[in-house]
């Protein structure tokens, strides 16, 4: 990165006044670098993507001449909190919310692609990963 940008935030719930989520500053990813990587990046994702990996591509889609393609995520981000139920039965769930910088959800939402592509019955009829390839199209295309 060639300076440090913003890419996610959260809210996080009050231990004083339950009910009350308040917003965390933005995190930053890189620095102030002119050795930064300036050509193109290709993030591909689809409906399986989630946890980390959608945290992940944020923090990546952020990077200069960075592209999101495939489909809408599992919008299935944030931490995990462990909680035991009766009957020693163990369930989880996120315990803050996540948002771009400017307050866009993601949490059942997804992290939806700059391109849409999704695999044809054609395609993985024929052995084609139509993503990977889209991907090389792109890195390749000089406009």
């Amino acid at each position: 990165m060639p300076k440090p940008t913003e890419f996610v935030k959260f809210s996080v719930g009050s231990i004083v006044n339950p009910g009350e989520f308040t917003f965390t500053q933005p995190l930053l990813v890189g620095e102030n670098r002119m050795d930064y990587y300036k050509n193109k990046i290709v993030i591909i994702i689809n409906e399986l993507t989630q946890s980390s990996a959608e945290y992940h591509t944020m923090a990546f889609r952020v990077a200069p001449n960075a592209i999101v393609l495939g489909s809408t995520t599992a919008g299935a981000d944030g931490n995990v909190s462990n909680i035991m139920v009766p009957g020693n039965i163990r369930t989880m769930i996120s315990g803050i919310g996540v948002y771009y910088p400017d307050g866009t959800e993601t949490q059942r939402v997804g992290i939806i692609p700059d391109i849409e592509k999704k695999p044809t019955i054609n395609g993985i009829a024929k052995g084609k990963d139509e993503l990977l390839e889209k991907a090389i199209e792109i890195i390749t295309n000089h406009n």
